[in-house]
């Protein structure tokens, strides 16, 4: 009878430690699942930030491009035609109009040096990403087609007084336009060649406009 009572006393005490096994398992399961579902959403968020990271490392590479997007030279253009010119120094990007062209034989507070002034109307458009002033993109020269020999449009600072030209100047943002003259004192010829920079310059995009004097008003 002790040994029956012994053999039902060890089997209860397996019993109660089969339970406290399962019931340990059970409280490690649940405390893990949390944590896998924890690393699941860091894993989740990681990707979408590299996704996104991904995408705005492509947009700065594709902005870099179309700016770094070498442009030709335009040459051999007519009265009326657009070109795009880009500085050498700051690389401003913007176009260049001529609307017309016109002879002179005197201007308000300017001395004339050579045989006529030929004045150049033209409209110049930002098409930058950047601002800047109007007074810094390239400064033209007129010359002799074919030639080579081409004379710098006169200074602003020496057409400030004179009230019948309308200087290329002010801020220009991104897409805005000024339209001004350019004025130069000049040998007449047959045959005109208005460059802003040409072969000898250091100017990264540059454009020619050719127009013979009876095109010049």
């Amino acid at each position: 009878m002790i040994k029956n009572k012994r053999i039902v006393t060890l089997l209860m005490l397996i019993v109660v430690f089969l339970l406290a096994a399962c019931s340990n398992d059970n409280e490690q399961t649940e405390e893990s699942e949390p944590a896998d579902t924890e690393q699941n959403e860091t894993d989740t968020s990681e990707e979408g930030t590299e996704s996104e990271s991904d995408d705005e490392a492509v947009t700065e590479e594709e902005e870099s491009s179309n700016n770094d997007e070498y442009i030709e030279h335009q040459l051999g253009l007519n009265i009326g035609d657009t070109a795009t010119v880009v500085s050498s120094t700051e690389e401003y990007k913007y176009e260049v109009t001529v609307n017309e062209v016109s002879y002179r034989d005197e201007l308000e507070n300017v001395t004339l040096y050579e045989d006529i002034f030929v004045l150049a109307d033209v409209t110049v458009k930002n098409v930058d990403e950047k601002s800047f002033d109007a007074a810094d993109i390239f400064t033209p020269a007129l010359g002799e087609l074919d030639s080579n020999k081409y004379i710098p449009a006169i200074s602003p600072d020496y057409l400030q007084n004179t009230s019948e030209i309308t200087l290329v100047e002010g801020e220009l943002a991104p897409g805005d336009s000024v339209e001004g003259t350019f004025v130069f004192d000049v040998d007449q010829a047959k045959q005109y060649n208005l460059a802003f920079g040409h072969a000898g310059d250091q100017i990264k995009t540059r454009a020619e406009w050719e127009f013979s004097e009876d095109e010049v008003q």
